[in-house]
C-alpha cells in the first residue's frame, strides 16, 4: 500500500525554571506562544495551520505551504484574538515561512533549544491546530533523527510518535522544559490521519531560516558547486559532480576527490554535508582536505551564493515566483534551452546535452511534486529507475514504462548534492 505524505506541525516555548514545574505547568506556560494561522487564497480556499511566536515584536514562523498563494493571512492567538499578518518571506526548500503580525499586543516568544543535542527517546509534546480545532496538546517521544522523506534537498527530519494531524503544519515540537525542538511539518499516513509517524524540521534549521528571511527576505545559501556521494567500502564522501566555473573547480578540486576534512562538517551523510555548505556565508573560506590517487591535498575554497536561490521562490504575496532563470549563472546553454522538452509527467522542462550525456532542467512547474521535492532549474540527471538515458526519445519511452509502476526514480546531480528523487506518475487514463 502506498504511503502518502501530509504536512503537519506543532509548536513550543520555553518556561522559567521549567524543571521545577509539572508537565502541565510547562504546557500552560508555553501555550500562549502557539498560534493558529489562516491563509485565504483568491479562489476562496482557506489553508489552516499553526505557528510559533518567536519575537515579542510580532514575528511568527510557520510552514511555507500554509501561506502559498495566500491573499490574506490571519494569526489567531490562544485567547482567540485575531491579527492581520504580512508574509516577510518563505523558503520552499525547507518549507518555512516568516510572518510579521500587525500591531501585536502582549506577545511572549518561544525559545529554541539546540536540536543537535536531542536524543532518540527524549519525551516531547506538540501544540497545534488539528483540523482547525485550535490549540491542542499531544505527547510522545523522539523516535528517530536525520530522516530523509524525499520532501526537499535538505531533509534532516526529527521523527516523533507525537499525535499530529492535518492543520498542525507550522506548529512546534517542545521538549519537557518548554523549548522548541522542531517544527512539525509532515506525517506518513494511508488516509491522511495520524499513524504515529510524524516529522519535524529541527529547531536549528528553523532558527537559521527564520533569521535569513528576517534579514534578507529570502535564504542566502552558500555554494561550492559540487555534488557528493558516499564511497564504499570507505563510507566517506567523494566529489561526484563539479560545476564548471564553480568555486570548487576554481580552487582546483576534481571529480573523484575523497573528502577527508571540511571544517567541522559531517562527512558521512551527503544531505547533512550539503546542508552545512548551504549554511556557510557567501565570501567565507573553507579549508578542505582531500585524497586524490591516495595522496593528501589541501585547498582553500571561497564560498559563493547558490545561483539557484536567485529564482523559484515564494514572493511576499504568498505566490510562487517562477521568473526566468539566470542561465549563465546556472551554467545552462541558452541555445539548448530553446529546444527543451516539457516532460509533463515529471513536472519540468529539460534538454539533453549530447556531449555531457545528461539532461539539464530549465524550468519546473511551481505546483508540481518535482518542485515540492526540491528539483530546480540547473539540476542535471542521467538515469531513470537506475537506467542510463540516451536522449529525449529514450526518456519518453522509459517514462511510459515507469508509468505502469506508478512512479519514476531519477538521480539528480544538482549544484550542491547528488540526490535520488522518486516522482509519482499517473496512467494516461487517470490524467485530467
Amino acid at each position: 500500500m502506498r504511503l502518502l505524505c501530509f504536512v503537519i506541525a506543532l509548536f513550543l516555548i520555553s518556561p522559567v525554571n521549567a524543571k521545577e514545574y509539572a508537565l502541565e505547568d510547562v504546557i500552560a506556560e508555553v501555550n500562549t506562544a502557539v498560534v493558529s494561522v489562516a491563509a485565504d487564497a483568491a479562489d476562496d480556499v482557506q489553508s489552516l495551520g499553526a505557528g510559533i511566536i518567536i519575537g515579542a515584536d510580532g514575528y511568527v514562523v510557520t510552514n511555507a505551504h500554509v501561506c502559498e498563494n495566500a491573499e490574506k493571512i490571519t494569526v489567531i492567538t490562544s485567547d482567540d484574538t485575531e491579527y492581520a499578518a504580512d508574509l516577510i518571506g518563505a523558503d520552499v526548500k525547507t518549507d518555512i515561512a516568516l510572518l510579521k503580525v500587525q500591531h501585536p499586543q502582549g506577545f511572549e516568544p518561544a525559545k529554541f533549544t539546540d536540536s543537535d543535542k536531542t536524543r532518540v527517546g527524549n519525551q516531547v509534546f506538540a501544540i497545534g491546530n488539528p483540523f482547525g480545532l485550535g490549540n491542542s496538546v499531544s505527547l510522545g517521544i523522539i523516535s528517530a533523527k536525520e530522516r530523509d522523506i524525499e520532501k526537499g534537498p535538505y531533509d534532516n527530519f526529527i521523527q516523533t510518535d507525537t499525535a499530529i494531524n492535518q492543520g498542525n503544519s507550522g506548529g512546534p515540537l517542545f521538549n519537557t522544559e518548554g523549548e522548541i525542538v522542531g517544527m512539525n511539518t509532515a506525517i506518513f499516513s494511508t488516509d491522511g490521519k495520524n499513524m504515529g509517524v510524524g516529522f519535524a524540521t529541527p529547531a536549528n534549521i528553523v532558527r537559521w531560516v527564520a533569521e535569513e528571511l528576517k534579514q534578507n527576505g529570502k535564504v542566502v545559501r552558500g555554494w561550492l558547486g559540487i555534488g557528493v556521494q558516499k564511497v564504499n567500502p570507505e563510507n566517506k564522501l567523494a566529489i561526484a559532480s563539479l560545476i564548471e566555473g564553480s568555486p570548487a573547480e576554481t580552487a582546483g578540486l576534481k571529480v573523484g576527490d575523497v573528502l577527508e576534512k571540511v571544517s567541522d562538517f559531517p562527512l558521512n551523510n551527503p544531505r547533512l554535508f550539503s546542508l552545512k555548505v548551504a549554511q556557510s556565508k557567501p565570501d567565507s573560506e573553507l579549508s578542505i582536505t582531500i585524497t586524490r590517487d591516495g595522496e593528501p591535498l589541501e585547498f582553500v575554497v571561497k564560498v559563493a551564493e547558490m545561483p539557484s536561490d536567485k529564482t523559484n521562490s515564494i514572493d511576499k504575496t504568498g505566490k510562487t515566483s517562477n521568473e526566468k532563470p539566470d542561465y549563465d549563472a546556472l551554467h545552462l546553454d541558452e541555445e539548448q534551452v530553446k529546444s527543451a522538452v516539457d516532460f509533463v509527467d515529471l513536472g519540468f522542462k529539460a534538454y539533453y546535452d549530447e556531449e555531457q550525456k545528461y539532461f539539464a532542467v530549465v524550468d519546473v512547474k511551481p505546483d508540481s511534486e518535482a518542485y515540492r521535492k526540491g528539483i530546480r532549474a540547473g539540476d542535471r540527471f542521467k538515469t531513470i529507475d537506475g537506467k542510463q538515458i540516451f536522449g529525449i526519445a529514450d526518456l519518453q519511452t522509459k517514462i511510459k514504462q515507469a508509468t505502469d509502476n506508478g512512479k519514476a526514480t531519477l538521480q539528480f546531480i544538482s549544484p550542491d548534492t547528488v540526490d535520488t528523487i522518486t516522482l509519482n506518475l499517473r496512467k494516461s487514463d487517470e490524467q485530467n
